[in-house]
């Protein structure tokens, strides 16, 4: 269950903070301030359910803090694609874009607080400020980045070094994520895993 709250100047600056460093800059027009003030500040529990698969959902959402996990089921087993980290943007790009319903689902993987933006209000903004076209702009080339970078680090190579590329990168997601999801996400089993997480940090003892 999702508890609401009004934020204060503290946190309107903080998630201006974790936007800057997730995007590189902040617009320097009126919107994003206001847009941060009418987004629904959400917090919510583990395995929240933020966007359903198979529901239409065309609302944006930032991460204010925690982690949430990107997962479709291909039948047999879930698969993990991707996670976001505090200062995240993220939609169903089918219900973003399209109106239909999401392929994917997302949902938290630890106490987390979440920024709902209605459809309506992203997209007066983006009319409304210039600036913060170009902000999203930035902020979905950052995306195509970010899974460029996933292809040639996590997608790449044997077990061990996905895990290891992993630990580099998002080295949190290892601490507050369950083993058995970030399996899914390296496509490896629970049990391997384990077995690589044990020799990885044996080896940084010895």
């Amino acid at each position: 269950m999702a508890h609401y709250h009004t934020p204060d100047n503290n946190d309107i600056e903080k998630m201006r903070s974790l936007l800057k460093e997730e995007v590189g800059f902040l617009p320097d027009g009126p919107g994003l301030d206001a847009l941060l003030g009418k987004a629904a500040w959400m917090k919510v529990g583990p395995k929240h359910v933020v966007i359903e698969m198979d529901k239409t959902c065309p609302d944006v959402f930032m991460l204010f803090d925690g982690i949430v996990r990107v997962w479709d089921y291909d039948g047999d087993k879930e698969r993990t694609f991707g996670f976001g980290l505090p200062g995240t943007i993220f939609e169903s790009k089918h219900s973003f874009v399209a109106h239909g319903p999401s392929y994917y689902q997302i949902e938290t993987c630890c106490q987390s607080v979440i920024l709902r933006i209605s459809e309506q209000d992203f997209w007066a903004t983006v009319a409304a400020d210039h600036s913060f076209a170009i902000f999203m702009l930035h902020n979905a080339y950052g995306e195509l980045y970010s899974h460029e970078l996933k292809e040639s680090t996590v997608n790449n190579g044997t077990a061990q070094q996905r895990f290891e590329a992993m630990f580099k990168y998002r080295p949190v997601i290892l601490e507050k994520v369950p083993q058995k999801i970030i399996a899914t996400y390296l496509g490896i089993t629970s049990e391997y895993f384990s077995m690589l997480k044990k020799k990885y940090f044996s080896a940084r003892k010895s």
